[in-house]
């Protein structure tokens, strides 16, 4: 087997640094407890986290945080992003197990890995090989049965190996790893990037490839004595940009990649002997970045009742609703002997006397001048009652009205007997399909009032 090109990076500069750092870490081995446990649990919640959220869960760092040391569910996110989460720390326990062990890697072991992380066999979302979406069954541990090629962003079709194909490719692939893990002046970070790479070309499975191949990835460094290589999600783009590279066979920038991984997370280790904080200020600045996001997404009040904007509501929306509504009932008046209207400013603390008028046109003055001088209105309520309907048989006396109400963050309008109720923020005006609504509602109970007097025996 011609191993040439493997040989030749593994003498490139950064080795001999990523070495330098390693050898620093081994010479005080056996690191004390907290440190060692301290910078494998950063790396393995780093792993779990990014590798996940690569593939699109919806997570958050610390809700990943939360769910893996306490159990502890993030409240609106999808069942399936926490099963993904726990499937993947199960496989890295499994491979904990397997480093621990000193066993070979076989095509058995990437199986079992395969169905520790995708769990029972369940339907998933996917696409022919036109990009038309179509859900299949997928079955955890075993290879693909269909084409699992890919639509990317710009249209094209990624093809991987067929189904046919894939056992014999896989079969190669082993072989490969066997052969270069045996020569040793092949570097171990040479051969885990390459083995992701040749895997992802494969895609043996029909989904979870990504998360098997960072897992798989960091197998075989960890049975070197490398700590594991962390793909964050925010370099995801340049991540799946270098992997193209190395479709076309351009395979350096790749694995110089995956060897700056490996070298950041021995500057941890570094860090840590030495005493300094291992946090990663940029997943800090990220979790919280995130959480901004949520509470932004949960913020729909942009102000808070003041004077001014509670006049300007009354004043530029409720005054042309009443006037409107009065007009429309005065022209029932014609039925009726008499019909008499009143308003009631509710202001802070207690009732304002209700106030009678004969016309419309006194009522909105008065309105409006107590609106002028007041300093707080809580709300308002308007009446409107008719005597004596002229008939001699069916003498009734009909009642409506409406109320708005000024709450701390929104304002509320209520129609005759709660029959329509419109709610609005500070900053929301009343459109003309809510002024119709509201009317319309009015005079539909007024009408039902009317006819049930006259119905009855």
């Amino acid at each position: 087997m011609n191993l040439t090109l493997e040989k030749e990076f593994s003498k490139v500069e950064i080795f001999e640094r990523i070495d330098e750092l390693k050898n620093q870490i081994d010479a005080v081995r056996p690191l004390p407890d907290e440190i060692a446990g301290k910078v494998m649990q950063k790396l393995r919640l780093d792993w779990n986290y990014n590798s996940n959220a690569i593939e699109g869960n919806k997570l958050s760092y610390g809700e990943t945080n939360a769910l893996l040391q306490h159990g502890v569910t993030a409240k609106g996110k999808p069942l399936k992003d926490h099963l993904d989460i726990q499937g993947h720390n199960a496989a890295i326990e499994f491979l904990m197990q397997m480093v621990q062990d000193g066993r070979p890697l076989t095509e058995t072991d990437i199986r079992g890995l395969h169905e520790v992380i995708l769990g029972e066999p369940h339907k998933i979302a996917a696409q022919t090989a036109d990009g038309t979406p179509t859900t299949k069954m997928l079955t955890s541990g075993e290879y693909k049965k269909l084409p699992n090629h890919v639509k990317t962003r710009t249209g094209e079709i990624h093809y991987y190996a067929t189904p046919e194909e894939t056992p014999a490719k896989m079969n190669d692939l082993m072989q490969w790893y066997n052969a270069a893990i045996e020569d040793s002046s092949i570097h171990p970070i040479v051969i885990a990037a390459l083995f992701h790479h040749r895997f992802v070309a494969i895609h043996p499975f029909d989904d979870g490839n990504g998360r098997m191949t960072r897992i798989l990835m960091n197998l075989i460094l960890m049975r070197h004595g490398y700590p594991v290589a962390v793909i964050k999600n925010d370099d995801k783009d340049n991540y799946y940009s270098l992997l193209s590279q190395a479709d076309k066979r351009d395979f350096w920038p790749f694995v110089e990649y995956i060897a700056e991984r490996v070298e950041n997370s021995l500057s941890i280790y570094i860090k840590a002997i030495n005493g300094q904080d291992i946090e990663d200020e940029s997943d800090i600045d990220k979790e919280l970045a995130l959480f901004r996001m949520e509470l932004r997404n949960n913020v729909d009040v942009k102000e808070k009742k003041t004077v001014e904007n509670y006049k300007s509501i009354l004043l530029n929306d409720i005054q042309p609703l009443l006037s409107s509504i009065v007009t429309k009932a005065n022209d029932f008046t014609e039925f009726f002997f008499d019909y008499s209207m009143s308003l009631n400013l509710k202001t802070s603390g207690h009732h304002n006397h209700e106030v009678k008028y004969t016309n419309k046109s006194d009522m909105i003055t008065n309105m409006i001048n107590q609106i002028q001088k007041s300093t707080m209105i809580d709300g308002l309520i308007v009446r409107g009652k008719y005597y004596g309907f002229k008939n001699s048989k069916r003498n009734f006396d009909i009642a409506c009205g409406f109320s708005v109400q000024f709450n701390i963050f929104d304002y509320v309008l209520t129609g005759p007997q709660s029959s329509f109720i419109i709610k609005k923020l500070y900053h929301e005006h009343l459109t003309q399909e809510d002024k119709v609504n509201f009317i319309k509602a009015f005079f539909s109970n007024l009408k039902n009032e009317i006819t049930k007097e006259l119905q009855k025996e």
